[in-house]
């Protein structure tokens, strides 16, 4: 490569990494694991221990070690603000409201690994770290510890939240728990930063003077500050750009107080964005500004430019890997025995101790800012840094496959289950006839609580509806935590469906959680909820002509429920008068019929069937029949062309074609109850 600007090779620079991380990323995310992982791997791909060993010319030409300043430059802007975003993230109210298994908890997850840590220094120090002169056992002894007691927050609620345990008593020590420790573990390394840096007794203590002024400053000065902030906020309706300056300009001051003082300039981003009002529309605000420029834009930069200052290349003997090992080995016992015994301890039994200790060995992102803080300091080895960094990537990638062994998705499903809903075998009290409405699109609700409503009898009848809605995980898995989104239940999209609901006098209970599983989930909380019919909504597919594809085809192909789709073609409940069922001898005409019955019974219309065993032409038939009707009753079958279809390519002729509302069926268990014939459902042979 010839000469290049140094703006041009930046540029160059800045692209590769964003398109490894991104792709890097997706790819171990594809395989169920933080996504963060992928992109601290990327980091270290485009680094000397993979592509300066593989194409060290190429590594050479747009890595140079003269243009690494830039990268570093960049790098500790986006750690800064995501150290502002991490303490925005951090709720006072995880900290002060503890129980107190969560005070054990805490303390053991912090104390254990310390002094774990320490002692590994103490046996590692002769022969690792002997690089410099500030490498006193001191500095290197606090420095080991710290990083072996953090715990990386974002990524351990985010874990939780998607795997919904952030509500179970599991989900809600670790949280509490990973917040003590974050702060704790940032406290204990303003001290550790403070004595490298100091020079004799006399500097420490003016250091720790500064920093108490610092912190109360803070309190009392910058957070009523902010507060008038979110009153200016409040009275214009939006965040101005002065508004945003000043938030930005705040973390910045703090950030050279904290760095001039001695404590590390991290410190300073940490606590404004701790003191910051939580909760509100002005922090909201802030964060939708400014995370997803530092978290897809600066944070591959900081993961790439750790990755060139990572040399797997050093750990060159086997000592050096047996070292490696038991740094690992340290780390994890110290993580996860501590928090684990200590769970057990305060009365959890193994299982859910065991998982409070695996999801507390997660240490990610804030780990790698960490160690590049020590070797900023001079307090680790290039040959220790790089141990400390497999350490950070191990614990993290082995966080979700080792969770879902000891706390498998089948003990946490159980959340699903109604309160107080026992089911008793052989009870002679019939159950009420259930509906689980999953609702994707918000403007679907009402048609299909109207459905609903006729099918389980109208409001005299003894039944339960439940709609469910499931929120996709946030694109920053692996930065923040998420928890406020997962924690506060949108039901906004089951609005229009629950207004219905209040206007027709059905009582609906609306559910809403975050998945990463669609199809699993529906049918869990179908199954847990006794379910007797999942009525799912139509929406036309991006790709393919298919109504029984993708989520709905795996719904209800898996669930063993009764299911069935409304496809709406204007369908309203109150002026159904006259309903069609197309029979064509097929395993799912026997449901259509009881459904059509049950819904012409609530309704007082009338159901004509259609017989078509011998017609030659079964599709052209129920076309040509259905404009008549308000509503086709019709059962999956291969001669209608409405065989479910995982990948939505097949043609489904019916569904496309057919002017009137559709509602398609698919039988998988025999109902419990008879079906009950009335007067009013009028069959006539068509």
């Amino acid at each position: 490569m010839g000469h290049v600007s140094d703006i041009l090779l930046l540029l160059m620079q800045i692209a590769t990494i964003l398109a490894a991380s991104r792709v890097v990323g997706m790819l171990f995310a594809r395989f169920g694991q933080p996504q963060v992982v992928g992109e601290m791997v990327a980091g270290i791909m485009l680094g000397p221990s993979l592509m300066g060993w593989v194409a060290p010319g190429v590594f050479t030409a747009l890595f140079p070690s003269s243009s690494l300043g830039l990268l570093n430059a960049l790098s500790q802007i986006g750690v800064t603000l995501f150290l502002f975003l991490i303490g925005v993230e951090l709720d006072p109210k995880l900290i002060r409201n503890r129980g107190h298994a969560a005070v054990l908890i805490s303390h053991a997850s912090i104390v254990v690994p310390f002094l774990l840590g320490a002692g590994l220094a103490y046996y590692l120090y002769t022969h690792l770290f002997n690089d410099t002169q500030t490498m006193s056992f001191t500095s290197v002894a606090l420095f080991m510890g710290a990083a072996m007691s953090i715990t990386a927050f974002p990524v351990l609620a985010r874990i939780l939240t998607e795997r919904n345990l952030h509500k179970t008593k599991v989900g809600a020590v670790t949280i509490t728990c990973a917040a003590v420790d974050d702060v704790t573990a940032w406290c204990m390394l303003a001290f550790v930063v403070a004595i490298a840096r100091a020079d004799g007794v006399q500097p420490a203590l003016w250091t720790a003077g500064l920093s108490l002024a610092y912190v109360l400053f803070m309190f009392m000065g910058v957070r009523p500050f902010l507060k008038r902030l979110q009153l200016v906020f409040e009275r214009q309706g939006r965040l101005s750009q002065n508004v945003f300056a000043t938030i930005l300009l705040l973390v910045v001051a703090s950030s050279c107080a904290t760095e001039w003082i001695g404590i590390h300039s991290l410190f300073g981003a940490f606590l404004m964005g701790a003191i910051m009002p939580k909760g509100t529309a002005f922090v909201r605000s802030i964060m939708d500004k400014l995370e997803d420029f530092v978290v897809i834009f600066l944070l591959p930069i900081f993961f790439a430019y750790t990755g060139l200052k990572t040399q797997i290349g050093v750990l060159d003997t086997p000592e050096l890997w047996v070292d490696c090992a038991l740094i690992i080995f340290v780390a994890c016992v110290g993580k996860f025995g501590g928090s684990a015994v200590a769970a057990r301890i305060s009365g959890m039994n193994w299982r859910e101790s065991a998982a409070i200790g695996i999801l507390m060995n997660t240490r990610g992102l804030m780990e790698l800012v960490i160690l590049n803080i020590g070797r900023d300091l001079g307090v680790i080895t290039d040959a220790v840094f790089a141990m400390m960094v497999l350490m950070a990537l191990f614990t993290t990638a082995l966080t979700t496959p080792v969770l879902s062994l000891v706390y498998p998705a089948s003990l946490m499903r159980k959340r699903f289950a109604k309160p107080g809903e026992v089911a008793h075998a052989g009870a002679d009290v019939a159950e009420p006839y259930s509906v689980l409405i999953p609702v994707a699109l918000p403007k679907s609700g009402p048609a299909l609580v109207q459905m609903a409503d006729l099918i389980t009898g109208g409001p005299d009848a003894s039944r339960r509806i439940t709609a469910l809605h499931l929120n996709r995980p946030t694109e920053h898995d692996a930065y923040r935590a998420g928890l406020e989104e997962a924690t506060d239940e949108r039901i906004e999209p089951l609005e229009p469906l629950l207004t219905q609901s209040r206007a027709d006098h059905v009582h609906v209970e609306p559910i809403s959680f975050t998945s990463s599983d669609f199809a699993g989930d529906i049918v869990a909380v179908a199954v847990e909820r006794k379910t007797d019919l999942i009525l799912l909504g139509f929406h036309k597919p991006i790709i393919g002509t298919t109504v029984l594809g993708g989520t709905v085809h795996k719904v209800i192909t898996a669930s063993g429920i009764n299911a069935c789709v409304l496809v709406d073609r204007g369908f309203r409940g109150d002026t159904l008068k006259s309903v069609l069922i197309p029979l064509i001898g097929g395993t799912h005409d026997r449901l259509a019929r009881e459904l059509a019955e049950r819904i012409a019974r609530t309704a007082h219309a009338k159901v004509t069937v259609l017989n078509l065993s011998d017609h030659a032409d079964p599709v052209e038939a129920v076309l040509r029949e259905a404009p008549r009707f308000d509503l086709v009753v019709i059962g999956v079958a291969e001669e209608f062309e409405l065989e479910s279809n995982l990948f939505g390519f097949k043609p489904q002729r019916i569904a496309r074609d057919c002017p009137t509302s559709l509602l398609i069926v698919r039988e998988n268990a025999r109902s419990t109850g008879p079906t009950r014939r009335h007067e009013d459902a009028k069959v006539t042979a068509g």
